[in-house]
């Protein structure tokens, strides 16, 4: 018994290093902890949300991001949200559509 334990804390150890490795979580993380107006948005989650495009001024917060499901973006808001978001099945309709652009997300 006491020889399965250290096999699997090993295991464990490995599964949850290779989920962080393969995830966005670790620059999430490091993003919430350490940058001003980081946020994940409530349609994604810590293991989704990718930032496409940082800020390059002196905040250390995205203009651009996508997970598996929406494009968003900082560059303007919707309602109480301060972001914007489009699903990436709407996006293929839209005509010349550019996720670095906002103004090219049709409504």
């Amino acid at each position: 018994m006491k020889k399965k334990l250290p096999v699997f804390g090993i295991l464990l150890l490995f599964v949850i290093t290779a989920l962080l490795i393969s995830t966005n979580v670790m620059a999430n993380l490091w993003g919430i902890g350490t940058g001003q107006g980081y946020l994940i948005p409530e349609e994604s989650s810590m293991i989704s949300f990718k930032a496409t495009q940082m800020n390059t001024g002196s905040g250390e917060y995205w203009l651009y991001g996508e997970d598996e499901h929406y494009y968003y973006s900082m560059m303007a808001t919707s309602g109480l949200k301060p972001y914007v978001f489009i699903s990436k099945e709407k996006a293929v309709s839209c005509d010349h559509f550019d996720k670095f652009d906002f103004k090219t997300w049709c409504q």
